[in-house]
């Protein structure tokens, strides 16, 4: 099989989770879905010939981000969405032009940088790259870290909180 056979498959895949993880009602099988989108990504990766990118894509998305997304919805109490509220909106124009809007802004920012990093020679050493993509965000990466560990803590306290209540135990009890 040819590099562009591969190309369009793992594209296909990866668009088709991506469209199957926002349409799910059920959350699990969303999830199962993003993570299919992962691996897709992840093979498209190898056919870049990065393989480091795709090692970090399966161990941190697909292992991690949606192991934590796994453990987050089995905390919650709405998993199928088959509940009666249906959660529809009728402003989908506005959002549609307003992610059209950030599109835009992102293939300009990227043409330019694309002409900015053609002018200059790099050195594509893992160590320049992992350096290029940490330094400025090091403070924001650690922060994000931060925030994650809080909402993680918050859901099962969340979720202990709403199981104590079905027991019709009080905070004092547990």
């Amino acid at each position: 099989m040819n590099e562009e056979v591969a190309f369009y498959i793992l594209a296909v895949v990866a668009v088709l989770g991506a469209l199957v993880a926002v349409r799910r009602r059920n959350l699990v099988h969303g999830v199962f879905a993003l993570m299919l989108f992962f691996a897709a990504l992840a093979g498209l990766f190898l056919l870049l010939l990065a393989e480091f990118i795709a090692a970090v894509q399966v161990l941190v998305y697909i292992g991690a981000v949606g192991i934590l997304l796994l453990f987050a919805i089995m905390l919650t109490e709405r998993v199928t969405g088959d509940d009666a509220r249906r959660v529809t909106s009728r402003n989908w124009v506005w959002g549609f032009i307003g992610a059209a809007a950030v599109l835009g802004i992102l293939f300009a920012a990227l043409s330019e940088a694309n002409l900015d990093y053609a002018r200059q020679a790099v050195d594509p050493s893992v160590k320049n790259i992992g350096q290029t993509l940490m330094q400025p965000y090091v403070v924001t990466l650690e922060v994000m870290a931060l925030l994650l560990t809080a909402a993680l803590i918050g859901a099962v306290a969340a979720a202990q909180g709403a199981i104590a209540k079905e027991k019709g135990e009080t905070a004092d009890d547990a």
